[in-house]
């Protein structure tokens, strides 16, 4: 396991290389990308235990997230998009040529968006991934506001406009298994974040439409939803399946909630995941 820098738009982006442990020269890896407002660790598990099975796996602080550089908080789908870009070209100057993405959330987004320009990608895989979120109406007014005098604010200071997320993010469920679920909302970074906010600047993490990008990803597609899921709607998922063009297959996790890689069924989860990436990375 090492810490793993690479640059992208312009910003110094951290990752954490967990190198296979078993097998030849490096061939395929495996990209890990979180959601919003946290970090690479919560892939820790997962990247171990595919290492240890002979994949070399990348956890990537998205811009804004974690030790990478950037506004704190930033969500931004198409540049995650290009950290997955550029996460493919610093891993092909270790020996690496064909890889399988993984993502979370808005991570499991970008991921998608990746997929869309990227003919390296051999496999993607995502969880809970919004495809076509709009908020309320009352939501979208406040979020035009905002977003309108952030650009008047600008004028007169470099500072963000921020809000505060965290009492809305408490009042979600995250995972079925209760201890999972305060463990999440109560990490130390989530709660840092989620007290500031940026607006504009994150509002790929409520508002978004990837519909259009979809038709072009053709590399084959493991969706995966908890059937407990509270925070994104499983028709999210289900929506995601009709609209991919290639080869395509959705698994819905009994007993699971939005956090299902860490909820009480996250053995379950990895194993589908691993055997989706076997089939396409060996």
């Amino acid at each position: 396991m090492e810490d793993f820098f690479f640059v992208s738009e312009g910003d110094r982006i951290h990752a954490v290389l967990y190198e296979a442990t078993k097998g030849k020269a490096p061939q395929g890896a495996v990209i890990f990308g979180h959601g919003a407002f946290e970090s690479s660790a919560h892939w820790t598990d997962y990247a171990h235990r595919l290492a240890d099975q002979g994949f070399s796996a990348l956890a990537v602080d998205f811009v804004g997230h974690g030790a990478s550089d950037g506004l704190r908080g930033l969500v931004d789908l198409r540049r995650w998009a290009y950290n997955l870009r550029d996460a493919m070209n610093a891993l092909t100057l270790r020996g690496y040529r064909r890889f399988a993405v993984v993502g979370w959330d808005s991570g499991g987004s970008a991921a998608l968006l990746a997929a869309a320009h990227d003919r390296r990608i051999e496999c993607v895989v995502t969880l809970a991934a919004p495809v076509n979120l709009t908020p309320l109406l009352s939501e979208r007014i406040v979020f035009t506001l905002m977003t309108g005098w952030s650009k008047v604010r600008s004028l007169f200071t470099k500072k963000p406009l921020t809000l505060s997320r965290a009492e809305a993010y408490n009042e979600l469920c995250f995972a079925v298994d209760s201890e999972v679920d305060g463990a999440y909302k109560n990490d130390a970074y989530l709660q840092e974040i989620l007290a500031a906010v940026p607006v504009p600047q994150s509002l790929d993490s409520v508002w978004v439409d990837i519909t259009t990008a979809l038709k072009n990803v053709n590399t084959p597609v493991l969706v995966l939803h908890g059937k407990a899921d509270e925070v994104i709607p499983m028709r999210q998922s289900e929506k995601l399946l009709k609209l991919l063009p290639g080869h395509k297959k959705l698994v819905l996790v009994e007993d699971a909630g939005h956090a299902l890689h860490l909820d009480q069924k996250k053995d379950e989860v990895y194993i589908t995941i691993a055997r989706w990436i076997k089939n396409y990375l060996n």
